[in-house]
C-alpha cells in the first residue's frame, strides 16, 4: 500500500524528470563536445596542410631560382665553347670561379667532348634510354631549347643533384649544367614534410597520436612515426576520398588499440596529409559524465525524500485529527491544530472553516425538524380536499382541448401552401443575385483587360522608340569600325616597312662584321615585332569583318522587328476599341440586372408580410391546441401528483419523525 501514497507519486515522476534531464544535459554536453573535438581535428589538420604546403613552396621557389641561375650558366658556357676552344684545365678554372659544380658538353651525337668532373670520361647520352641524361637529346634533335630536371638521386652514384641542359649557341649539341642538391636536401631536413609533422606530434603531445604524409597508392612518404611504411587498407577509401577533392574526409577506428579519428587532406602535390588524433578525451568525459548523472541523482533523489517524508509527516498528523473528529460520536465542537501558513496550515484552517458550517447547519436543520414534522401533519389533511376537485377541472380541460386541435390542423395546411409560393420567389432572388455577382465580375475583368491593353499599346510604342535608337546606334557602330578598318591597315602598312628596314639593318650589321654583331641582334628583334605587329593587324582585320558582318545582320533584324513592333501596334488598338464596344454593352445588362433586383426586393418584402401573418395565424393556433392539451395534461398530472402528495405526506410523517431522533443525536 506506500506504493499508493502520493508521496510517492510525487516523488517519482520528479525522479523521472531530473533522471531525464540530466541524461538529455550530459547527451547533449557530449555531443557539442564531440563535434568540438571534431573540428578541432579538420583545424589542426589544416594547420598542418599550411605548414607543408609553405614548405613546398619554399623548396620549389628555391629550386626555381636555382634552375634559372643554372641556364644562365649554361648558356653562356655554350656560347663561350663556340666562341672560344676550351681545354680541361680551362673548363676546370672556369667552373671554379663561376661556381659551377659540374658542366658537360656534348658534339651534335651526344658523345662528351668536355667536362671540369674529370679529363678522360667516356660518356653518350644517348646511349641508354632508361639513363638519366638521355632526356637531353631532345636540345640535339631541336624538340626542345632547355631540358630541365629536378633535383633527384644521380644514377652513377647516390649524390643528389639538379641537372639543366641548352642547345649549342650555334651547332647542335648538348651544354649541361650539375648542381650539388645538398642545400635542397638541407632545406627539407629544416622545413619540409618531415619537420613539420615531428614538430606537430611534440606540440600537441598525447592529442596527435600520428601524422604523416602518403602516396595515392598508401606508401608513406614521411611519418612522425618510422616504423609505419604503409597505410591501413581500411583508410584507402577515406584516402581516395580525399584525392577526389573532399577537404572533410576522415575514418575512425583505434590505433595501437587506443580509440582515434583519422583525417585526410590532399596536398598540391598529389600526395596527402593524415593526421591521427586521440579520442580517449571524449571517453573519460563519457565516463566522468556517467559517474556525474548518477551520483547527482542519488542525492537529489535522497534530498528530495526527506523533505517530502517531512512534509507528509504533517499531513499524517492532520488526517489523525480528522479521524478522530470523525469518530468522535458527532462532536462538532472539536477543531484541527492551525500552526503554520503553509499550504497544509491552510488546509487545516478550511476544515476547520468547513466544520464550523456543517455545526451551523446541523443547528439549523435541528430547529427545523422540529417545525416540519407539525407542517407535515397538515399538509396530510389538506391533500384529503384537494385530491376531489381535480378530479373535476380534468374533465373540463379534456372537452377544450378537442376543439382547439381541430382548428390548428385547418391553419396548418394554408401555412404548407404559402411556404411553397416563399421558396419559388427565394429561388428566383438567389437566381437573380447570381446573375448580378457574375455581371459585377465580367465588368471587373472586361476593365482589368482594358486598362493592360492601354498598357501595352504604351510598351510598344517604347518598344519602337527603343528599337529606333538601338538601330541608330548600330550605324554608328558601324562608321566606327570602318575608323578602326583604316587605321588597322595603316599599322599593317606601318609593320612592312619596318620590316624592310629591319631586313636592311641586318644586311648592314653584317657588312659591319663583328662590330655589327649587337646592331644585328636588334634588328632581329625588331623584325620579329614586325612580324608580331603585321599578324596581330590580319587578325584585327578578320575581327572588324567578323564585327561588321554581325552589325548588318543585327541592323537587318532591327529593321524587321520595327515592322513586327508597327503591326502589334495596330493589332492593340483594334483589340482596345473591342473592349470599350464590350464596356458598353455590359454597362447596359448590369443597369438591367440591377432593376431587376430592386422589383424582386419589393416581391420578397411582400412574401414576407404574408408568410408572418399566415405563419402568425398558424403559431396562434398551434400555441392555443398545445396549451389546451398542456393544461390537459398538467390538470392529468395534478390529479396524480396530489394522489402521490398525499400518500408522500404520509410518508414526510413518518421521515421527520426519524429525522428528528438522527439530529437530536449532535452535539451542538
Amino acid at each position: 500500500m506506500a506504493i499508493q501514497s502520493i508521496k510517492y507519486k510525487i516523488i517519482w515522476p520528479l525522479m523521472v524528470v531530473l533522471f531525464a534531464v540530466s541524461v538529455g544535459t550530459a547527451t547533449l554536453t557530449y555531443q557539442q563536445t564531440a563535434e568540438s573535438l571534431h573540428e578541432k581535428g579538420f583545424t589542426t589538420l589544416e594547420t598542418a596542410r599550411i605548414g607543408i604546403e609553405n614548405a613546398i613552396i619554399a623548396r620549389k621557389t628555391t629550386e626555381s631560382v636555382m634552375e634559372k641561375e643554372m641556364v644562365a650558366q649554361a648558356t653562356l658556357l655554350s656560347y663561350m665553347f663556340d666562341k672560344i676552344p676550351m681545354t680541361y684545365k680551362q673548363a676546370v678554372e672556369i667552373a671554379e670561379r663561376s661556381g659551377i659544380d659540374e658542366f658537360w658538353i656534348t658534339n651534335a651525337q651526344g658523345q662528351l667532348v668536355l667536362t671540369n668532373a674529370g679529363e678522360k670520361i667516356d660518356f653518350n647520352f644517348g646511349g641508354d634510354p632508361k639513363n638519366q641524361a638521355y632526356e637531353f637529346m631532345d636540345l640535339i634533335s631541336g624538340k626542345q631549347k632547355i631540358v630541365t630536371q629536378p633535383a633527384q638521386q644521380r644514377s652513377v652514384d647516390p649524390k643528389v643533384y639538379k641537372y639543366v641542359g641548352v642547345s649549342g649557341w650555334t651547332s647542335p649539341r648538348i651544354v649541361q649544367t650539375g648542381r650539388d642538391g645538398a642545400t635542397l636536401t638541407e632545406l627539407d631536413s629544416k622545413i619540409g614534410a618531415k619537420p613539420v609533422l615531428t614538430q606537430l606530434k611534440s606540440e600537441l603531445g598525447g592529442d596527435v597520436l600520428f601524422a604523416g604524409v602518403v602516396d595515392p597508392t598508401g606508401k608513406l612518404v614521411a611519418s612522425s612515426d618510422e616504423s609505419i611504411t604503409q597505410l591501413d587498407a581500411k583508410l584507402l577509401d577515406s584516402l581516395s576520398v580525399s584525392l577526389s577533392g573532399e577537404h572533410k574526409a576522415f575514418e575512425t577506428m583505434s590505433y595501437n588499440g587506443t580509440k582515434a579519428k583519422y583525417y585526410f587532406r590532399a596536398l598540391s602535390t598529389g600526395q596527402v596529409l593524415v593526421l591521427t588524433l586521440s579520442e580517449q578525451v571524449l571517453t573519460n568525459f563519457f565516463y566522468t559524465t556517467c559517474i556525474a548523472t548518477v551520483v547527482s541523482l542519488l542525492i537529489a533523489g535522497a534530498v528530495l525524500f526527506y523533505i517530502v517524508n517531512r512534509q507528509f509527516k504533517r499531513l499524517e498528523r492532520l488526517q489523525s485529527a480528522m479521524v478522530a473528529i470523525a469518530q468522535g460520536d458527532g462532536d462538532l465542537t472539536r477543531r484541527l491544530p492551525e500552526n503554520s501558513m503553509d499550504e497544509i496550515g491552510r488546509l487545516s484552517t478550511a476544515t476547520n472553516q468547513f466544520i464550523e458550517k456543517i455545526h451551523v447547519i446541523v443547528k439549523d436543520v435541528k430547529q427545523s425538524a422540529h417545525l416540519s414534522k407539525g407542517n407535515a401533519d397538515h399538509i396530510k389533511d389538506s391533500m384529503k380536499q384537494t385530491n376531489t376537485i381535480s378530479h373535476e377541472i380534468n374533465t373540463t380541460i379534456h372537452e377544450l382541448a378537442t376543439a382547439a386541435g381541430s382548428q390548428a390542423e385547418v391553419v396548418e395546411d394554408g401555412l404548407k401552401g404559402v411556404h411553397e409560393l416563399a421558396e419559388l420567389i427565394d429561388d428566383t432572388k438567389e437566381h437573380v443575385q447570381i446573375l448580378q455577382n457574375n455581371s459585377a465580375i465580367i465588368r471587373e475583368k472586361e476593365e482589368r483587360g482594358a486598362e493592360a491593353m492601354r498598357a501595352m499599346i504604351e510598351l510598344i510604342r517604347n518598344n519602337v522608340t527603343v528599337t529606333k535608337e538601338v538601330a541608330s546606334s548600330v550605324g554608328k557602330l558601324m562608321q566606327d569600325i570602318d575608323a578602326i578598318k583604316e587605321m588597322v591597315t595603316t599599322i599593317h602598312a606601318i609593320s612592312r616597312q619596318t620590316n624592310l628596314l629591319a631586313l636592311n639593318a641586318s644586311i648592314e650589321a653584317a657588312r659591319a662584321g663583328e662590330n655589327g654583331r649587337g646592331f644585328a641582334v636588334v634588328a632581329a628583334e625588331v623584325r620579329t615585332l614586325s612580324v608580331q605587329a603585321g599578324e596581330a593587324s590580319e587578325h584585327i582585320q578578320t575581327l572588324i569583318e567578323n564585327v561588321m558582318h554581325s552589325a548588318q545582320l543585327t541592323s537587318a533584324a532591327m529593321e524587321q522587328s520595327l515592322h513586327i513592333v508597327g503591326s502589334q501596334e495596330e493589332n492593340a488598338g483594334q483589340t482596345s476599341d473591342t473592349f470599350d464596344f464590350i464596356n458598353s454593352s455590359l454597362k447596359q445588362i448590369h443597369e438591367s440586372i440591377e432593376s431587376i433586383s430592386v422589383d424582386m426586393e419589393h416581391v420578397d418584402n411582400r412574401k414576407n408580410i404574408i408568410v408572418g401573418f399566415i405563419e402568425l395565424s398558424s403559431a396562434s393556433s398551434e400555441e392555443t391546441a398545445a396549451s389546451s392539451e398542456e393544461v390537459l395534461a398538467n390538470v392529468e398530472t395534478l390529479g396524480q401528483m396530489f394522489e402521490r402528495v398525499h400518500r408522500e405526506s404520509i410518508d414526510l410523517h413518518d421521515q421527520m419523525t426519524g429525522l428528528q431522533d438522527v439530529v437530536d443525536r449532535f452535539k451542538v
